[in-house]
């Protein structure tokens, strides 16, 4: 798992390495046949401080908008051992200049998310650290001015998601803590009040939002380390949540990830699990449970984060995977309701949390990937 601590991604790889070596995994062929393909990747460096497990401990590392104005797709990455995030700005063909600072709040901050906090029509930044959540707010040209910093405590990793809590038309932050997810209310310029806190029986290592009921309010999915569950919380529309139902995901489970996988207009649940080599599809039953658990065995060499797209334009959500072990993307095609390995592409060493755009202009969903080595890969979608 991740954790803020320096020595935790090597402890994660040697006991996955203990695993590998005691027969728990049987690595799956690659580029299995099937209609979702990518290009070689090509590498851009960042300019960072990426630590040695890639661009820092969370669920969400990177991020993709348009942070400049100039139509193309950047990213921000959060720069674990540097001063604060980093945005690189897309060159409209899958490379990215070298990064410059967001913007210089210190160490620590290894997660990251995206958002209008302001209003303004520009994607603003917030960061998390071990104590800390920074909000940037866009100039709308590649710059940024720190907004807010805001005393908290991160969960088992790190992870800030912008969303809507409670449907007051204003961007608002949710943030990982120890026993679940705290809602900070937007005051609509940048900064923020502490709201109300989900809270799980156990310890909260991941959470997404979806649509897991009928009522079109903001829901949480909480990833539990300490039962091995996703819990489900429906919103109240207050920028509160209400625990509903949970069903088993893996060992370990490092991202969790909303998405409508059987087309049925209610979001499920997909789980990069890091310690089982596994993924997990949790189909939702409408009412905020759970009736359909799918384990995709040997799915990935240490998944740590995962997305969801239509790379082959089919209908049917699909899915990329983060593999830190052998430095692969995984890709899930789906099926309607179910998701099958069919292939996996080489990318910077030990990538961490995936992003999807059309980064190069052709109408196609691509990836890029942050890692160790200081450096984004771009894998170009050829379906």
């Amino acid at each position: 798992m991740h954790t803020s601590a320096p020595h935790s991604r090597p402890l994660v790889l040697a006991a996955a390495m203990i695993m590998i070596g005691s027969g728990f995994l049987t690595a799956a062929p690659a580029h299995a046949a099937g209609a979702i393909n990518f290009a070689p990747k090509v590498d851009s460096p960042s300019g960072g401080q990426f630590p040695s497990w890639g661009p820092g401990p969370s669920a969400i590392g990177t991020v993709t908008a348009d942070f400049d104005g100039d139509g193309e797709p950047d990213i921000v990455a959060a720069d674990f051992q540097g001063a604060g995030p980093i945005l690189m700005t897309g060159k409209g063909d899958g490379r990215f200049n070298s990064g410059t600072r967001v913007g210089g709040v210190g160490t620590g901050f290894g997660a990251v998310g995206v958002g209008d906090l302001n209003g303004d029509g520009k994607p603003d930044v917030v960061a998390q650290a071990w104590t800390t959540i920074a909000t940037f707010v866009n100039n709308g040209d590649g710059t940024f001015r720190t907004a807010g910093k805001y005393p908290t405590l991160e969960g088992a990793q790190q992870e800030v998601i912008v969303a809507d809590a409670d449907g007051d038309g204003k961007a608002d932050v949710l943030s990982l803590v120890p026993a679940g997810v705290q809602t900070w209310l937007s005051h609509g310029d940048g900064t923020l009040a502490a709201g109300p806190t989900s809270v799980i029986p156990g310890v909260a290592a991941a959470f997404t939002v979806g649509k897991f009921n009928a009522d079109n309010k903001i829901d949480l999915a909480i990833n539990n380390d300490a039962l091995q569950q996703v819990h489900v919380f429906t919103g109240d529309g207050d920028g509160g949540f209400t625990r509903r139902g949970a069903s088993t995901s893996g060992l370990i489970t490092e991202d969790v990830r909303a998405g409508d996988f059987d087309g049925d207009g209610i979001d499920d649940v997909i789980t990069a699990d890091s310690f089982s080599f596994s993924t997990t599809l949790l189909l939702s039953d409408g009412q905020g449970g759970f009736k359909k658990t799918d384990r995709i065995a040997a799915s990935g060499l240490g998944p740590t984060s995962i997305v969801t797209a239509d790379f082959n334009k089919d209908g049917k959500l699909d899915a990329a995977m983060s593999a830190v072990l052998n430095s692969k993307m995984v890709i899930f095609t789906g099926n309607g309701g179910t998701v099958g390995k069919t292939g996996d592409f080489d990318v910077t060493p030990q990538p961490q949390t995936p992003v999807v755009a059309d980064f190069d202009g052709d109408g196609k969903l691509d990836i890029v990937v942050a890692g160790s080595a200081n450096a984004v890969s771009f894998l170009k979608n050829v379906s």
